[in-house]
């Protein structure tokens, strides 16, 4: 399980860096995607979207739950603060689902809320 979040927080590493790209062919399973607003993105369209952004300038992480689903699968959330050239101010719930693959975790599945007004009133 540790390991599953010390990915999450080298992808993170990786997109102040400019290796983001590289991250996800390495780390990500071929039929995976992410969620973000208005968009779903599969394995290719984020590596190849990824190549046309600048390093984010600054990003911390903060909050992490982790919770083992199954001998085979990591769900992990938590908190992410980020600023960059494209994305200024950055601030969301990140979800992410890793599963054993190959002797190794690949990352399956990440949504991004952003935050914003809008409340669940619940």
């Amino acid at each position: 399980m540790d390991e599953a979040w010390r990915l999450e927080q080298e992808l993170w590493k990786a997109a102040s860096s400019g290796a983001v790209s590289t991250f996800y062919a390495r780390h990500m399973t071929a039929d995976a995607f992410v969620v973000i607003p208005g968009q779903v993105l599969d394995r290719h369209e984020l590596i190849m979207r990824w190549d046309k952004h600048a390093p984010l300038a600054s990003y911390e992480l903060s909050e992490p739950r982790l919770v083992m689903v199954d001998g085979e699968s990591v769900l992990i959330t938590y908190r992410v603060t980020a600023d960059g050239e494209w994305l200024p101010n950055y601030r969301a719930q990140i979800t992410a689902l890793y599963t054993w693959s190959g002797g190794e975790w690949a990352l399956a599945f990440r949504q991004h809320t952003p935050d914003g007004e809008a409340v669940f009133p619940f």
